[in-house]
């Protein structure tokens, strides 16, 4: 995500908005189980925005699994948390920041970067983190509708972190590059 600066308020809950609908037209669960989300699984979404699939994931991993919601913008984390609250959810962190160093190595079964990539000023340190905290077996699961099809396996694949294993109706899936990751 971008370090320089964050979008304004106005701008975040202008997108905020846009994602309500979007979450309607395209439920986050559907997603998340063509994914290959289940219960018990840990889950990473990062550039969670105000938490559509974030909160979709919580419900869908249960009390036995984890999601880690990251994002830059302190109003994102603030949805995430209050929205999880609301809901009961214990199984929800939030990191804010684009730095994953808090999350432990190895440790996640999907990673999500949905409608993020695109603004990502230095994707290759994101995706370098994201190998990091994935399961030798984990995967990453991509989907941004500002990028054609080969752009967006090339700057997932060309940096040597993850391999492409197939796609689902609305998502890319990869796994770590030199491990035997399984499509859904």
């Amino acid at each position: 995500m971008k370090k320089q600066h964050h979008q304004s308020d106005l701008n975040f809950n202008l997108m905020s908005i846009e994602f309500r609908l979007r979450d309607w037209l395209r439920p986050p669960a559907k997603i998340l189980q063509e994914a290959g989300v289940q219960p018990g699984m840990t889950v990473l979404d990062f550039g969670c925005g105000p938490g559509g699939f974030s909160l979709a994931a919580a419900r869908l991993v249960g009390p036995e699994g984890l999601v880690y919601a990251v994002d830059i913008h302190p109003l994102a984390i603030e949805s995430v948390r209050k929205a999880a609250d609301k809901e009961g959810f214990t199984n929800t962190r939030t990191v804010f920041g684009d730095n994953m160093a808090d999350i432990p190595a190895g440790q996640v079964d999907i990673g999500l970067l949905y409608d993020v990539l695109h603004d990502l000023t230095k994707p290759s340190l994101t995706l370098s983190d994201l190998h990091r905290t994935l399961k030798p077996n984990g995967v990453l699961s991509v989907s941004d509708h500002h990028l054609k099809e080969a752009p967006l396996l090339s700057m997932i694949t060309g940096g040597g972190f993850f391999r492409f294993i197939g796609s689902t109706r609305w998502t890319f899936q990869f796994a770590k590059a030199g491990t035997g990751g399984t499509a859904s």
